[in-house]
């Protein structure tokens, strides 16, 4: 019975954890710091989109990744993949503002960027506040699982003397 308990235990830290992640990837901290600064600003017009999901590498949910022709205020047009979630199926058939974060990565071909929508706003402290609140709620409820087991085990002792 011990056994199953700390099982238990390490499942809810385990499932804490990867909630945590969710939200680090949702809020994608790294691209509010000053190595992702805006590159360039465009339109987009979304082309196609495919789902992964319900549990990946991005953590829990359907995630959406999505390509897309943009025409790019610096003039250029290009054919993107925007980073996942930030387009969906629903913005076919319309213009979305987007923009370019970091211009040392490349994720859609050569001097091209990742792209976010125009009103995503990356957040360091939602991200790591994501992290450490799933640590948090899957440490406590490990805790409340082996402190329930210990108590049990306590009462149970007790009866017998």
């Amino acid at each position: 019975m011990k056994w199953v308990a700390g099982l238990f235990a390490l499942v809810i830290l385990g499932a804490g954890v990867l909630l945590g992640l969710t939200g680090f990837t949702r809020f994608d901290p790294t691209a509010g710091t000053n190595s992702r600064p805006v590159t360039d600003r465009g339109v987009a017009r979304v082309t196609g989109c495919s789902s992964s999901g319900p549990v990946g590498i991005r953590g829990f949910g359907t995630w959406w990744t999505c390509q897309a022709d943009v025409t790019w205020e610096s003039g250029r047009q290009t054919r993107v993949t925007a980073e996942p979630d930030q387009l969906t199926p629903s913005d076919q058939g319309t213009e979305v503002p987007v923009m370019q974060r970091g211009s040392g990565e490349v994720r859609n071909g050569p001097d091209n960027a990742p792209v976010y929508r125009a009103d995503f706003e990356p957040s360091v402290v939602l991200g790591i506040g994501s992290v450490l609140g799933g640590l948090a709620i899957g440490g406590i409820g490990a805790l409340a699982v082996v402190g329930t087991v210990a108590s049990r085990r306590k009462k149970a002792q007790e009866r017998d003397y």
